[in-house]
Order: C-alpha cells, then structure tokens, then sequence
C-alpha cells in the first residue's frame, strides 16, 4: 500500500484527482479508510491502517489499474492478487507434497517479482 500510496502522492494533483475516489472505491467496498494531513506544514499524507478482515478485502477487490494506468498499475496489481492467492493458500489446512512445492517455487517467484526495479 505504501509504494502505490507513494506513486500517487508525487503526482501534484493527489488530493484533488485520488483521495476521494480512493476514499470513494474503499468505502464501497466496506473498508473504513481516509487520508489525512500530518505534519500541516509540510503537506505529508498519511492513511488509516488496515488490518485482518479489511486488508483481505483490499488485496482482493481493489482496482489498482483505476488509478495508476500501464504496466506498472498492472504490475502492482497483480502483486496483489498473487500475494493474497499465495496467503490463501497458506491458510489451508493440509497441503499436499505437490501443493508445497508449488507453494515455495510461486513465493520465490512473487519475491523475484516484488524486488525488480522499476522505473516511473
């Protein structure tokens, strides 16, 4: 959240083109989540933290792509999804031999992923 959060504040126009439809896109799907200012002089943004049910809710359901267009809002969309797929999976109860192993080699591939440099 952090990195996408960032992306957007480096954009002049965050409070008037992004935090409310982000507001907007969280609340509808049933997430309490707002921006605020922090330190007012210096314009900072943080956000309200999210946790268990709510944070689930936003790696499955949130659009990234809405709000950082191209590759990269794909890219990190994407991101997302495999990580919330690789939790569920996590999660279940029993994993067979072949699960495991498919388990470690998509982490090692979501990691590899998440740790390519990209350029804005």
């Amino acid at each position: 959240m952090e990195c996408f959060f960032k992306d957007l504040f480096k954009k002049n126009d965050f409070e008037r083109n992004f935090k409310e439809k982000i507001e907007k896109k969280m609340n509808d799907l049933g997430i309490h989540f707002e921006f605020y200012r922090v330190n007012s002089g210096k314009g900072n943004w943080s956000w309200t933290s999210l946790m268990g049910p709510d944070k689930k809710k936003m790696l499955q359901y949130f659009s990234i792509k809405e709000f950082i267009s191209e590759t990269r809002g794909i890219a990190i969309e994407n991101l997302w999804c495999e990580f919330y797929r690789l939790y569920e999976v996590l999660r279940k109860s029993f994993h067979s031999e072949e699960e495991i192993l498919k388990f470690e080699k998509d982490a090692k591939d979501w990691v590899r992923t998440f740790c390519q440099p990209t350029t804005l």
